[in-house]
């Protein structure tokens, strides 16, 4: 059975199969569509989940060790099987067909892979989970459907916009999803409840802030602390949002943080990871740099002093001009590796 990714939550609605696979060209697809089926398991009662990464030399075995570790006092247990290459290999195209054949009772298992060519949807095992499975496929958004899937997850945002300004946010984006997204949750975030107007959307593009703030996240990640101060101070006197900087530091601190949260379940290294993040190779070492220079704890204090700092610059707690500053540059010298006072 084959079903469209926004289709999903009709589907489950119904009931679950034993088996769903779900692939695609476009990342952000897939993964929002994995968040939403383990969203809707959990409300359906599996909220037994375990989740492994196939990498060279994965041992398949797991698959049927894992199946029958059902206790008695649990009902359904879901398992996830990542193949980012979407080539499971002989011993993975033999283990999945096996698994088709001999299903078990109160398991579901969710394959999740990245591009499948035709080549590799002509080969026996994806027949044969095609034959038995619930396929989703989560294809890329043609360029005359873009505009109207815009427009869709601006409104999930309470974002309304003018035609003129989705067309320039199509323009702007040049078929990145990913960048979309990010984009829009940007004007989530500065424009809430507002109509987003062709001048916002250029105000957007025109404002240069958000790069320096990811160039000001670069140098916190490879420690390098005189940098880093400066490239502060020049966007305080620039006038710079401080929410806006946060925004950034939040989103490579977590992260950071669910790499290692990843790793640490699935056995794996976190530069094997990188990719599944949407890490390209030009940022690599940079994360590999502040992997090494600091530890998991210290990136998780990191992450609670930016969620406290971002929460007390949302009007959870009243906080004055200058202490916004004051505490941006307190965290730039954490994540560079000095300690808090």
């Amino acid at each position: 059975m084959r079903i469209k990714h926004d289709d999903l939550k009709s589907h489950l609605e119904k009931g679950f199969f034993g088996m769903y696979l779900i692939y695609g060209p476009e990342p952000l697809l897939v993964e929002e569509t994995l968040d939403e089926f383990r969203c809707l398991a959990r409300e359906q009662g599996l909220t037994d989940r375990t989740r492994y990464t196939v990498e060279a030399g994965f041992n398949w075995g797991i698959l049927f060790e894992q199946s029958q570790t059902i206790s008695i006092f649990q009902e359904k247990k879901l398992i996830e099987i990542r193949i980012p290459t979407g080539k499971p290999g002989d011993k993975g195209a033999k283990a999945l067909m096996e698994y088709v054949e001999n299903p078990v009772e109160d398991v579901t298992l969710v394959v999740i892979a990245g591009h499948i060519d035709r080549a590799g949807q002509n080969t026996k095992w994806f027949k044969t989970i095609a034959d038995s499975a619930v396929l989703i496929q989560c294809p890329n958004i043609a360029s005359e459907q873009l505009p109207g899937w815009i427009r869709q997850r601006l409104r999930s945002r309470n974002l309304e916009a003018e035609d003129a300004a989705v067309r320039r946010l199509c323009q702007m984006v040049e078929g990145n999803l990913l960048a979309a997204a990010q984009e829009i949750d940007l004007l989530m975030l500065l424009y809430q409840g507002q109509m987003v107007t062709l001048e916002i959307v250029e105000d957007l593009i025109a404002n240069h802030a958000r790069h320096d703030a990811f160039m000001l996240v670069d140098a916190c990640l490879l420690g390098h602390q005189d940098r880093a101060m400066r490239m502060l101070y020049s966007m305080k006197r620039a006038g710079s949002l401080p929410i806006l900087i946060l925004w950034v530091m939040v989103r490579e601190v977590r992260q950071i943080c669910q790499i290692y949260d990843e790793s640490e379940r699935q056995g794996a290294s976190p530069r094997s990871l990188y990719q599944r993040f949407g890490i390209w190779s030009a940022r690599q070492k940079v994360v590999a740099s502040a992997m090494s220079r600091l530890g998991r704890l210290q990136w998780e204090r990191v992450l609670a002093q930016l969620c406290f700092a971002d929460h007390r610059l949302k009007g959870g707690i009243p906080m004055a001009r200058k202490d916004e500053w004051e505490e941006l540059e307190s965290i730039v010298l954490r994540m560079c590796g000095v300690p808090a006072l």
